[in-house]
């Protein structure tokens, strides 16, 4: 457990892992190849998806997805590193990799560099998560590429992909899930809940567009 002591020198790390989260890199690739505000594009997010609606070709857009998606999963990824402390007591540590892993995804959704207006955090969880437990974000991007490609909507796999995050934080080590690693197995839990609010007006769309297909008359 971290102690008052310990929690008063992580402050500057989970400052820094915040600040590395909001740099919006899906803004600037947009801005600097296109000249164009990513917010203005499409559905107005800050992520790899939307950054990619503003290039013509299949190409162009692939290629920045991945890039931007890289670049946000990096920051979750190097933000919660800075957690990790020198001790080589994994459970003891774990808590403070958690509070950055946290801090770079809020970050991300909540950049101060675009007054608060980020993007949905799916790159920078699955990034973050990555930090903590490989194998937590492996089994949910596969959860993510499968249910995408099932329902043919990206915002269904990022649920997906939240949803994948808890069950495989439980699932891979169930006897220590709510024991030594109670800190990762509440961070998934809350990045699950946390991806359900921030596609929350994809839902609304969704549904709002389904009920109206069910009121047509027939």
């Amino acid at each position: 457990m971290l102690s008052a002591l310990d929690y008063l020198s992580l402050a500057p790390r989970a400052a820094t892992a915040f600040v590395l989260g909001a740099v919006p890199f899906a803004w600037l690739i947009v801005r600097l190849a296109k000249g164009v505000d990513v917010r203005t594009v499409g559905s107005g997010n800050v992520g790899a998806t939307n950054a990619s609606r503003a290039f013509v070709g299949r190409g162009a857009r692939i290629a920045v997805f991945l890039l931007v998606y890289l670049l946000d999963a990096g920051k979750g990824l190097f933000g919660t590193w800075l957690g990790w402390g020198a001790d080589s007591d994994v459970a003891s540590s774990l808590p403070g990799a958690v509070i950055c892993a946290a801090c770079a995804i809020l970050g991300h959704v909540f950049t101060p560099f675009l007054r608060g207006r980020g993007g949905k955090g799916v790159a920078t969880a699955s990034g973050a998560l990555a930090a903590l437990d490989w194998r937590v974000t492996v089994i949910a991007l596969g959860v993510f590429f499968l249910v995408r490609l099932a329902t043919g909507q990206v915002f269904f796999g990022s649920l997906a992909l939240g949803l994948g995050l808890a069950g495989a934080a439980i699932a891979i080590d169930p006897a220590n899930a709510f024991g030594d690693r109670l800190p990762l197995t509440i961070l998934c839990l809350l990045v699950a809940l946390f991806l359900f609010w921030t596609h929350r007006s994809n839902l609304a769309k969704f549904l709002a567009s389904r009920q109206s297909r069910e009121s047509r008359p027939r």
